[in-house]
């Protein structure tokens, strides 16, 4: 995990970054954009170790990543991909993979609608290696100022960590099936939009006991209100929620936790400013924990000096908290970026991104991680000069 928040923020501070953006997106008729991003550096300490031999190493990455679509009188279609490697010259890394497909189709309008997204995930890392197919429908109907939603989701996940007590993987994963009930009523005036819903929940695991001889499967109750108001220069979101679980386990305390998820985004022309703050609730294999609450505060801010020329600035702190258990894991980022837009869609980037952090073990690791990039935007179907500014990477 502290690893990964490093890595999240190096790709934050990227502004040559890939973004792709499937949901909420404006869409013409039929749309196409897709890049590729290729990055090379060093990175001191790609497992977050602690000691003196760290594994320091340079890597080698590609990031691709395509939206495409179409829309019609009362229906809309669209898929987009996103798919990410990094090797390493030191032998004894392990490539981290990851990719995602996402599928979605639309129909309706403003006042009454029906999606159906579909979504299948895959990472393999060093210490995670998971698998995810989620399909969701969503239904909602537009009452003058009321919106009232529902969606409904089936899932099915395989998760599996490194483990303290195996140093290693765990000899099977933990697969389970998932059930969700989204229930839900707002009200819109012009861009700001307030309502609340209610999550309802059910995770039934394949096998009856892990390999430690717990019992995970559980039930959830968690009720939601949020807000958000989006323009083109400022954009806000925030939701808090009550997460009340109940694990078959008499081991596994029941969980009741206040969870959040905030982030806002403003241009002040030439400055982004986006600033993140989440606590969500995550799965795991640690033995004695039914769940780990993950709690993030980020902020970047991107100087456009130019047209051609781009610096950012970027800062984080996560922690995991293990539940019913001492451990937690904590993570400091920062670090620094510069891009110069080359015409024609590429993108020149160099980042220099810092982590320091105190591991589940309480022993302290740092890394610094330094990555050039070039990438190559491709939008045939853009009709205006700025739409075919590169991509902006977005945290």
């Amino acid at each position: 995990m502290d690893a990964e928040v490093a890595l999240a923020l190096s790709k934050a501070l990227s502004v040559a970054g890939v973004v792709l953006l499937c949901h909420g997106a404006a869409m013409a008729d039929d749309e196409f954009v897709a890049s590729v991003r290729l990055r090379g550096g060093f990175d001191s300490n790609p497992q977050f170790l602690p000691g003196p031999y760290t594994g320091s190493t340079g890597f080698v990455g590609t990031d691709t990543a395509l939206a495409a679509g179409t829309k019609g009188e009362g229906y809309s279609l669209g898929v987009a991909a996103e798919a990410g490697t990094t090797q390493y010259t030191n032998p004894d890394m392990v490539p981290a993979l990851s990719g995602k497909v996402v599928l979605r189709g639309l129909l309706g309008d403003d006042n009454a609608s029906i999606a159906s997204t579909t979504t299948i995930g895959d990472t393999t890392s060093y210490n995670l290696r998971s698998s995810d197919i989620v399909q969701s429908i969503k239904g909602e109907v537009k009452l003058g100022s009321i919106k009232l939603f529902a969606s409904v989701e089936g899932a099915r996940s395989s998760l599996n960590q490194t483990n303290v007590i195996f140093q290693d993987f765990l000899p099977t994963p933990h697969q389970y099936l998932r059930g969700t009930l989204i229930p839900g009523i707002s009200f819109v005036a012009d861009k700001f939009e307030i309502g609340t819903s209610v999550n309802l929940s059910v995770r039934r695991y394949l096998e009856e006991l892990d390999d430690f001889g717990y019992r995970r499967d559980n039930e959830r109750i968690e009720p939601f209100l949020f807000a958000k108001y989006p323009t083109s220069d400022f954009s806000a979101f925030g939701a808090i929620s009550y997460l009340r679980g109940t694990w078959h386990d008499v081991d596994f305390t029941n969980v009741r936790d206040v969870l959040f998820d905030t982030n806002l985004t403003w241009r002040i022309a030439p400055l982004t400013i986006d600033l993140k703050a989440t606590r969500k609730a995550s799965e795991t294999t640690f033995p004695i924990s039914p769940i780990t609450i993950d709690t993030l505060y980020s902020g970047k801010v991107a100087w456009q000096v130019d047209p051609q020329w781009t610096l950012t600035a970027a800062a984080g702190y996560a922690i995991t908290r293990y539940l019913d258990s001492p451990f937690k894991a904590q993570t400091a980022t920062y670090g620094v970026g510069v891009s110069r837009d080359l015409g024609n869609g590429y993108t020149l980037g160099l980042d220099l991104t810092r982590a320091q952090g105190t591991l589940i073990s309480g022993d302290s690791a740092d890394a610094t991680i330094i990555s050039s990039s070039v990438t190559k935007k491709f939008t045939p179907f853009a009709t205006s000069a700025a739409d075919k500014k590169p991509l902006a990477s977005k945290g």
